[in-house]
């Protein structure tokens, strides 16, 4: 076992604790929460949050010399690739402190941090947290993106959330009249 790592040297009860206390940390960010409440990620987005758990704490268990950078690109990566949401309130940052924080503390012996979100957990009693003022968008994947910024847009832009797009109705040519006065009729497909 390489004393570098401190993930591979916890014990059953630590790794336990920090698999918890990544789950709690993941479950408190309101971000997330709301991707998970509106199933973004589809019906099983709760299970995708659980699977995002596992996979950061496996991380720290193959890559011990992961850090919080590392672990922001990650959570920003699974919000895109998995929700479909762009995270622009740098929230992944104190999310990810926290899980530094987390093992840190698991790595010395102290639980702290991990009862602490376990007790706030516990307050709301399984329920989410609350994302009254949390504002997410969901992005659209349909196509190829190009790298065009998307803030270019004029200042008075309306956020419209998921909003329904009504395309603008189409003008009907006029039609079309021969010589001897009668009107051609053409197909809908051929306008």
């Amino acid at each position: 076992m390489a004393t570098s790592s401190a993930s591979s040297a916890l014990s059953e009860q630590a790794q336990a604790q920090l698999d918890l206390g990544i789950w709690y940390t993941l479950f408190n960010w309101p971000t997330l929460s709301v991707a998970v409440q509106n199933q973004w990620g589809g019906p099983d987005s709760s299970d995708k949050r659980d699977w995002l758990a596992g996979t950061l704490s496996e991380r720290f268990a193959s890559e011990p010399l992961t850090d919080q950078e590392d672990i922001e690109v990650m959570l920003l990566q699974v919000l895109e690739d998995e929700f479909g949401v762009r995270c622009e309130d740098e929230t992944e940052v104190a999310v990810a402190q926290e899980i530094m924080k987390i093992r840190k503390e698991v790595g010395e012996g102290s639980f702290a941090t991990v009862e602490a979100l376990k007790q706030k957990w516990e307050s709301r009693k399984g329920k989410e947290v609350n994302t009254g003022s949390v504002q997410v968008k969901e992005v659209e994947q349909e196509g190829d993106w190009d790298s065009v910024d998307e803030e270019s847009g004029s200042d008075d832009d309306v956020e419209m959330g998921n909003a329904p797009v009504a395309a603008p109705p189409k003008e009907k040519p006029a039609p079309e009249v021969d010589e001897d006065g009668f009107t051609k009729v053409v197909g809908k497909k051929r306008r």
